[in-house]
């Protein structure tokens, strides 16, 4: 008799930015820039991250998702410190590809920012999916940048990276597999002048559309998992229309296909859970519970967002 298999996922937006970087450090096309910044500054190093101690908030969130006993982890800012995220779980769980951090000294070596952007690009998109091992297995890993994002030196600097999506299909106990959209959306800073940031907005409505259509394009009968930091806002009007509107409804107009928005109570935060399950196939997901972790609130400007759900 086949059993519904239970899981247990976390995403962790785990704000792996480094604390500063250091101009210096600069190729030799991009010196000036470093002795302009020094001799209005005093210094060649900026602070990218006010968030202090960042090697140690690392360990404790690395060693609390050890500890979870969660069956996949999704995160998101995974940059300058992915060796102490492996030095934790990498004995219990698989991961995917690591992509670099921030590393000013190699801001040529990607030639692909000539494709969308005329600005150098750190090579890297911060995501990343750890599985439990022995239990569960990931294939046909897909990494995706999204077209459009908005803001190189303002709006949140999203275009410095090549923020993104990735596809995972992850197999369990060998013998059901589901689809795994990891995702980190465009980012904003709202302000009593912007009050909606409308190119954040715009940048945010084209990411869901080609999330989208990569879902529809994959053609999979897998039921689906979306998780990850979605940076749109309950609070925010234009934020639940535009998940209404160019997620939602897309998905739910589909043949066959239902989305499902795993929220906590009083949910105000922006990373997010969604289950697509598709009626034509036997396979589906039902969602049990699912909470915040307050309790790792100092440690990171975001918190774990923890979903059980039963797989058949």
């Amino acid at each position: 008799m086949h059993m519904a298999k239970r899981l247990k996922l976390i995403t962790y937006n785990i704000d792996g930015l480094p604390e500063t970087l250091d101009l210096a450090d600069l190729p030799w096309p991009l010196k000036p820039l470093a002795w302009i910044y020094k001799l209005i500054k005093g210094t060649t190093i900026i602070t990218i991250n006010d968030n202090i101690g960042k090697q140690e908030n690392i360990e404790r969130i690395a060693s609390y998702l050890e500890s979870s006993d969660a069956d996949i982890i999704a995160v998101q800012e995974d940059f300058n410190f992915h060796d102490t995220m492996l030095s934790k779980l990498g004995n219990t769980y698989s991961c995917g590809t690591y992509l670099g951090g921030f590393d000013l000294s190699k801001i040529f070596s990607n030639t692909e920012w000539l494709t969308y952007f005329p600005l150098p690009r750190f090579k890297c998109d911060g995501l990343n999916i750890f599985t439990k091992n022995g239990k569960m297995s990931f294939s046909n890993e897909t990494i995706v940048s999204w077209i459009k994002s908005c803001g190189y030196f303002r709006h949140a600097n999203d275009a410095l990276t090549h923020k993104g999506f990735r596809f995972y299909q992850v197999t369990v106990d060998n013998e059901t597999t589901i689809d795994v959209y990891i995702i980190h959306m465009d980012a904003n800073f709202y302000t009593a002048e912007i009050v909606e940031a409308p190119k954040d907005l715009k940048a945010r409505k084209s990411q869901l559309k080609q999330l989208v259509n990569h879902i529809v394009n994959n053609g999979s009968n897998n039921p689906t998992i979306i998780l990850g930091d979605t940076n749109c806002y309950n609070q925010y009007a234009w934020d639940v229309d535009n998940l209404k509107e160019n997620l939602i409804d897309p998905i739910n107009a589909i043949e066959n296909l239902t989305i499902e928005e795993v929220i906590p109570d009083n949910f105000t935060d922006c990373d997010r859970i969604y289950i697509i399950n598709n009626k034509s196939t036997k396979s589906s997901i039902r969602v049990k519970n699912c909470h915040f972790d307050k309790s790792m609130n100092d440690f990171s400007d975001h918190i774990p967002l923890i979903t059980e759900i039963e797989v058949d």
